[in-house]
């Protein structure tokens, strides 16, 4: 047997391994990452700094001043419009500091205004997930996600991922701080002490279970050049959609 036909003999018994029984596992795992989300339901985080491009809304309590409610969105210079006060500086502050701000800045126009502040739409910070997840690239952060919120946003895990190694990478990228999580005592042992609260910024990343990573590695061998035609032909979509 030629050396080619022996690796691509591997190759096929490391896909239908990969591909065996793995599915029912899988769902199983994400379930259980969804319902751990779902479970923890965490009030909105009072902490979090508004800064452009994000959106607040601004909330009067008073039932006769609710005309005054409004949603917008924080320009780059830092302010929002509001009535009567026109532009408002808002960024750098958390909500509870927006909200007594407004209150004070309103008391010329109404008795002791109550007014909540929270944010509409988180645009201006990010966390982000790599490697086996459903999807790879960031996610808004919010200021209280934990690594269960993080991956339930982007899919979940795929049926390859290595669930005891996961890391968060936190910090300079030329000196980080990594954190190793393993989802399995999360998931099956509810050790809550892996679904650690992110910070922004943060990097989730996933790795490939050993038997994958060595499918990964014969695919290299078998296929060198498929990542390269796949960039020409997605480049080439991309040139026949603009010019269309």
């Amino acid at each position: 047997m030629t050396l080619l036909k022996t690796v691509s003999l591997v190759a096929i018994i490391v896909t239908l391994a990969l591909s065996t029984g793995c599915a029912s596992s899988h769902d199983l795992v994400n379930e259980r990452l969804l319902d751990l989300t779902m479970s923890e339901k965490k009030e909105p985080n009072q902490t979090y700094i508004v800064d452009p491009p994000d959106s607040i809304t601004i909330e009067f309590v008073a039932r006769e001043d609710r005309d005054m409610n409004r949603t917008a969105q924080v320009r780059s210079d830092g302010t929002v419009t509001l009535m009567l006060l026109e532009d408002v500086h808002v960024a750098g502050l958390t909500t509870i500091e927006i909200s007594r701000k407004l209150e004070e800045l309103y008391s010329a126009y109404f008795y002791e205004p109550e007014i909540l502040v929270s944010v509409a739409a988180y645009r201006s910070k990010h966390v982000y997930a790599y490697g086996e997840t459903g999807r790879q690239g960031n996610v808004p952060y919010t200021g209280n996600q934990t690594v269960a919120d993080l991956i339930g946003t982007v899919n979940g895990v795929t049926s390859r991922a290595w669930l005891s190694r996961v890391k968060v990478i936190r910090g300079d990228p030329d000196d980080p701080e990594v954190y190793r999580v393993d989802l399995k005592k999360l998931i099956y042992e509810g050790d809550m002490r892996q679904n650690m609260i992110l910070a922004e910024d943060d990097v989730i990343r996933v790795p490939p279970d050993p038997f994958a990573w060595v499918g990964y590695q014969i695919d290299k061998v078998l296929f060198p050049f498929r990542s390269l035609v796949s960039a020409i032909f997605t480049e080439r979509q991309v040139e026949a959609a603009v010019s269309y």
